[in-house]
């Protein structure tokens, strides 16, 4: 099939056609069911639902075809014609090399670990000119029915969990986990916030970050934010919740996520827009940044292990919040725990807390306090390497048990989805992940699961939990969560595993399919019976990054834009708004067999990246950027063989087209 130039014949090779979607708008339930650990009594929620996403969008509009005049701020709107690629050269790191992606064979011995991370460039923001096309983030697939409506699911679930509230920063808005849930809760808006940007303007990210900033415990007598907690915590102590019709403050003390889970809502708000001014600015008479430095000195002062060099937490799973053999309920806002554990999810957590907050600490010129976090960071890679990682199964421990708890069962064959999480916070190296990926699709297999997301396999036997819901292959011991499974999907997606990424994606979708619009918090896996509180928005949010920083590969902010299209072989595309900046990138990708076509357009005042995944199979014969030859670097990551255009792609509206030939060798 031949790809027709887009001036011609275009719009019908696209087949955009204008599909309105109606989304609904659920309002949110006053029932107030918590967590299995929410000891304290949950007032009654008092937030009125407030204006969203619009709830009708139109697919893409095709993109104009003339190349852009605009000034791209140094990138020019054509570039210097190159010698062609002729597809024979081998992967290249950029130096004449084929890199190695560690998956030629398994590791052995521990695994080398990666350098201390230079500090991150800083792109200037510039404000992007008002967007001609305001309508919210929405994508097509073409003949993919399932994954198009689950942008509908998606909308409606956000819609529903919409609070807002009075705290002691002034006004919250955020979001609820589900509508089962009072409270806004650090650890799910955490997982929230990096798609939420997408849909909702800045405040939706910010308020809630001041909140809990503002709550901090200060251990200073007569601090007034401090009368606010449930029982006395230690100066830098971040609440687990906030807002739910009342101002109290209280740690989930059997879990350590709470503060790595705030300082990454305050990276994702730091670099959609809040920047370095609302880091240095105040809340409760501390500058913010001070405050998330705080956190992080509570987490190592009161929850690092020196003995394991790692962050420990209750015995409990390693993410969960029902205590091992402990009754009906779980731990507790008033007491220590007396056992402990060390999760690989707690690593993983804390280490892309690190690694956040030392940009943060850049972003505002403390270089000194950047390196600090970064010397942590590097700490528990290194305990990771050597304590949790399992060579001879290719993935890691879910858990280590602190003296002088001992062990009841082997547990180093459970497989949980921390291995996924782990791949997604960035503290695994390229060598850890094909075996791990491959470990989590055979415990899926195995479990008969029909999606990822699988908490562990196998799941701990019965009567290790008293809790009534952690029978094996329920709740947080062997069920489905989407939650988990977004992320995993998209740390297939991010590191080059793409085929994977997208048969996940597709089970996902097929599955919500069963019941059209709506979003639950987990599965049974062997009845695929949905529980939990409905419309959850962790799953929500998840899966949307999943789609969009996953099989769209877009990404768009103040200072910087990229797309890398991981659809292989179909075609698609995607109008991304982001509320917080006004910046929008629209791509459109066209497969026809022995051509593909990419088309974005972008107002970005800067120039950003475009990077392609080959179809399998088939390499670059040749390139057009707007009509005119390019040379692309050919990139292999994971699976994944990418053609990436080697200067900055200009903002404005361009095509890149690119001949494939079948691969010989």
């Amino acid at each position: 099939m031949r790809l027709m130039p887009r001036n011609t014949s275009t719009r019908l090779a696209r087949r955009l056609v204008a599909v309105v979607l109606v989304l609904s708008f659920i309002t949110p339930g006053s029932a107030t069911v918590t967590r299995a650990d929410d000891e304290p009594p949950v007032g009654a929620t008092s937030e009125t639902t407030s204006p969203g996403p619009t709830s009708t969008f139109v697919p893409l509009p095709p993109l104009t075809v003339t190349p852009s005049t605009r000034n791209t701020g140094g990138a020019t709107a054509t570039p210097v014609p190159a010698p062609a690629n002729n597809g024979d050269e081998k992967p290249s790191n950029g130096n004449g090399e084929k890199p190695s992606n560690g998956n030629d064979q398994k590791p052995t011995g521990t695994p080398t670990l990666p350098p201390a991370q230079a500090a991150p460039a800083r792109p200037q923001a510039a404000a992007c000119p008002p967007p001609t096309n305001t309508q919210a983030t929405a994508w097509k697939l073409e003949g993919n029915d399932a994954i198009n409506n689950m942008r509908v699911s998606i909308d409606a679930t956000f819609k529903a969990v919409e609070a807002r509230d009075l705290g002691v920063s002034g006004d919250i808005i955020g979001f609820r986990p589900g509508v089962l849930y009072a409270h806004i809760y650090a650890r799910d808006s955490a997982t929230m916030a990096p798609s939420a940007q997408y849909f909702y303007p800045l405040p939706y990210l910010t308020k809630p970050v001041e909140e809990f900033l503002a709550l901090q415990y200060d251990g200073v007598p007569g601090d007034p934010e401090d009368a606010y907690w449930q029982t006395p915590g230690q100066p830098g102590a971040i609440s687990g919740t906030i807002a739910g019709g009342e101002i109290r403050a209280a740690k989930m003390l059997v879990v350590s996520d709470e503060e790595t889970s705030l300082i990454t809502m305050a990276y994702v708000a730091a670099k959609a827009g809040g920047g370095a001014e609302w880091l240095r600015g105040e809340e409760a008479g501390k500058p913010r940044i001070t405050r998330l430095n705080e956190a992080m000195d509570w987490l190592f002062a009161v929850r690092f292990d020196q003995r394991l060099r790692a962050i420990k937490r209750g015995n409990t799973t390693d993410w969960g919040d029902v205590v091992v053999g402990q009754g009906h309920t779980s731990g507790s806002y008033t007491k220590e725990p007396e056992a402990w554990t060390a999760s690989i999810y707690d690593q993983a957590w804390a280490y892309r807390a690190l690694q956040q907050l030392a940009e943060l600490n850049l972003m505002v010129d403390q270089n000194e306090e950047a390196e600090h976090q970064l010397a942590r960071a590097r700490v528990l890679r290194q305990s990771v390497a050597e304590r949790f990682w399992q060579n001879d199964r290719g993935y890691f421990r879910t858990r280590i048990l602190v003296p002088p708890l001992s062990r009841e069962i082997d547990e180093d064959g459970i497989v949980s989805i921390a291995n996924g999480v782990a791949v997604y916070a960035g503290i695994t190296i390229p060598q850890e992940q094909k075996p791990l990926f491959n470990a989590l699709e055979n415990a899926r297999i195995q479990a008969g699961a029909p999606k990822p997301g699988l908490t562990l396999w196998p799941p701990y036997p019965l009567g290790f939990f008293d809790y009534p819901q952690m029978v094996p292959g329920r709740y947080q011991n062997g069920a489905v969560w989407d939650w988990w499974g977004g992320m995993q999907v998209s740390a297939e997606f991010w590191n080059g595993y793409s085929a994977l990424g997208r048969k996940h994606i597709d089970q996902v979708a097929q599955d919500w399919a069963r019941e059209p619009g709506e979003i639950y918090e987990w599965q049974e896996t062997g009845t695929r019976k949905n529980l939990g509180s409905q419309a959850y928005a962790g799953a929500a949010a998840t899966m949307a990054e999943a789609i969009i920083s996953g099989l769209y590969g877009v990404e768009v902010g103040p200072t910087r834009w990229s797309l890398a299209p991981r659809l292989g072989s179909q075609s698609g595309g995607i109008h991304v708004l982001h509320p917080a900046s006004g910046c929008t990138l629209d791509y459109w990708q066209t497969f026809a067999g022995d051509r593909m076509a990419v088309e974005w357009d972008t107002q970005h005042p800067n120039p950003g990246e475009v990077r392609v995944l080959m179809p399998d199979n088939m390499r670059v014969g040749s390139a057009l950027l707007d009509q005119k030859p390019v040379q692309l670097r050919i990139e292999a990551v994971g699976d994944d063989v990418m053609a990436v255009l080697p200067n900055p792609a200009p903002s404005g509206a361009h095509r890149l087209e690119i001949r494939l030939v079948e691969r010989t060798e």
